[in-house]
């Protein structure tokens, strides 16, 4: 969500505003479904933002990161699918794992927040 400072005068000064993120459009199911599990499995270690998590410092997505060693939304997946919630791999179904994986690379801007993944279009989204 961002938010947009207005000038106001009639109510006498400034007014923030909530909006949702102008000019971008709106999460996908899937990437809505991996913001609420990333941030009910995965925020705790890698942080709300991806970048300053209690048991992650090093950014996940953004400028910086180490998300490029992956090279496609596959390898991401694969690397999820097996290795994440680090305490216990299992908890999440592969759906899941998609819809997390989907997320990530949302904020990483190797799809849309619109767009959806699965196994079929993974090899062919390169993380860049």
């Amino acid at each position: 969500m961002r938010f947009i400072m207005l000038a106001m005068p009639a109510l006498g000064g400034l007014a923030l505003i909530a909006t949702a993120a102008i000019g971008q459009p709106s999460l996908s199911p899937q990437v809505a479904e991996g913001q609420r599990l990333y941030a009910e499995n995965c925020a705790m270690c890698h942080g709300e933002d991806g970048r300053r998590g209690a048991g992650f410092q090093t950014p996940i997505w953004g400028e910086r990161t180490q998300i490029t060693k992956f090279s496609t939304a596959l390898g991401l997946f694969e690397y999820n699918q097996m290795m994440m919630p680090f305490d216990d791999p299992d908890r999440l179904n592969d759906e899941q794992k998609w819809a997390i994986t989907a997320y990530m690379l949302a904020n990483h801007g190797a799809i849309p927040r619109d767009g959806t993944l699965d196994q079929r279009s993974a090899a062919s989204v390169p993380i860049r």
